[in-house]
C-alpha cells in the first residue's frame, strides 16, 4: 500500500544573484544579458513537498527534508528524493513547518 505525507511552510534559502550586463554585437547594437554570479543572497520563500512511497522511505525523506527545502511545489517519490535531494530542493532552513499525512 502506498502512503503519502506532505511537508509545507515558509523557509529561508540562499539563492545565486543574477547580474545584468551589456554586450556590443558585431553590427554595433548593444544587447542586454543576465549572468548568474557567485554571490548568494538569503531569501524567504514558501513551498511544499508531497512524498509518496513505502513507510521506511517516507521516514528517510522527511529526515532529509529538514535540511533541503523545496523549490516551490514538489510532488516526488520518497525513494527518488532520498537518492538525489539536491535535484528537488535547495539547502536552507525551515522557519515555519507543518507536516500532514
Amino acid at each position: 500500500m502506498v502512503k503519502r505525507i506532505a511537508i509545507y511552510g515558509s523557509y529561508e534559502a540562499k539563492v545565486p544573484v543574477k547580474q545584468r550586463f551589456w554586450v556590443k554585437r558585431k553590427d554595433g547594437i548593444l544587447q542586454r544579458y543576465w549572468k548568474t554570479t557567485k554571490r548568494m543572497k538569503a531569501v524567504e520563500m514558501s513551498g511544499r513537498y508531497e512524498f509518496h512511497g513505502k513507510g521506511k522511505n517516507l521516514y528517510k525523506a522527511v529526515v532529509k527534508a529538514h535540511t533541503f527545502v523545496p523549490r516551490g511545489f514538489v510532488d516526488v517519490s520518497a525513494e527518488k528524493f532520498v537518492g538525489h535531494p539536491e535535484k528537488y530542493g535547495l539547502e536552507g532552513e525551515w522557519i515555519d513547518k507543518e507536516v500532514e499525512s
